[in-house]
């Protein structure tokens, strides 16, 4: 019997789940099919190939020199499908295409009347998503967002196209009671008042926890809470002092009433927003999308800052490439 030597796109991206996941069954799980169904493919695969592509005796999986090879090729034919299939359904929609948005709670809720007014042209519908930023990370890889803007830059998945778009400063928030005239520092806050603060689990939870080493400060924990709203009232009726951003804080600008807002070591700390695609699969509006996002912040949302705290215009800012670490 002659061999087939054409690979199928849906082999092709069954392989290249087989290639992400530790175990077929696991792979099978991810892509919703049985794990007989997985193992067939691949025994079809390594017959058009005639070569060994996987190792499924070890644990986790491991590919074979020309199973990577297989890979490199299979994760490139299944992005320039997925644009392809992208833009037939823009010129069949007149040039437009329907775009599902994720964009984390603290950038939304100041910034998402703005991008939804002005995205919404390039768009044939338009879904906004919003949430933790864990969860809508998962749903991009999984395809169920198109766009994310998320202070989780997916490093661990270089496939993905990144356009940064701002950098959001630390700040501390701390009681008048507790501010003595603007002077107070970390070092003496952290030894001499209760610490309000976001859940460990939380990115800004984390984010906090990697301050103070670098600081090389002792917190003293008093709350644990995931709301900055929340949070800021604690702060407000003198229950502690908190660390959080100036998107966050300017979202509640009643909450600052009887606190002071301060610089966190000058502006040194801040976490940076991203926006994420995938690669080659909506033409040119990933860069209109990012560049409307940039523009909301700085024409926007900077001067809310500013008027809450004038030195917050020299720390934030829009951006268009990452820093240095």
């Amino acid at each position: 019997m002659k061999n087939n030597k054409t690979i199928e796109i849906s082999a092709l991206k069954i392989f290249f789940a087989i290639t992400e996941a530790d175990t077929l069954t696991q792979a099978a799980e991810r892509i919703g099919i049985t794990q007989s169904a997985v193992s067939q493919a691949l025994k079809q695969i390594e017959q058009q190939t005639e070569t060994q592509l996987v190792i499924t005796r070890s644990r986790p999986i491991k590919l074979t020199p020309s199973g990577q090879v297989l890979k490199n090729y299979a994760q490139q034919i299944i992005n320039d499908t997925q644009r392809m299939l992208a833009e037939v359904r823009m010129v069949s929609k007149g040039g437009l295409l329907p775009l599902n948005v994720g964009m984390i709670d603290s950038f939304c809720d100041v910034a998402g009347l703005q991008f939804m007014q002005q995205v919404k042209p390039f768009t044939s519908r338009l879904t906004l998503r919003t949430g933790l930023g864990s969860s809508l990370s998962q749903d991009l890889l999984n395809r169920d967002l198109d766009i994310l803007i998320t202070s989780d830059s997916i490093d661990e998945h270089p496939e993905l196209q990144r356009f940064p778009i701002l950098r959001d400063p630390f700040v501390m928030i701390v009681p008048e009671s507790y501010a003595q005239d603007g002077t107070v520092s970390a070092t003496w806050l952290a030894d001499n008042v209760p610490f309000v603060r976001y859940t460990r689990g939380s990115g800004l939870g984390r984010l906090t926890d990697l301050i103070a080493r670098r600081m090389e400060l002792s917190l003293n924990t008093a709350y644990e809470l995931d709301s900055t709203q929340t949070l800021l009232r604690f702060v407000q009726s003198g229950q502690g002092w908190a660390i959080t951003t100036g998107l966050c804080m300017v979202r509640y600008p009643e909450l600052l009433a009887g606190t002071r807002v301060m610089p966190l070591a000058n502006g040194v700390h801040a976490r940076h927003l991203t926006m994420l695609c995938r690669d080659n699969e909506l033409g040119d509006i990933p860069q209109k999308i990012s560049a409307h996002c940039r523009s909301i912040y700085s024409e926007k949302i900077i001067p809310q800052l500013s008027a809450i705290a004038p030195w917050l215009d020299k720390q934030a800012y829009s951006i268009n490439k990452m820093p240095l670490i």
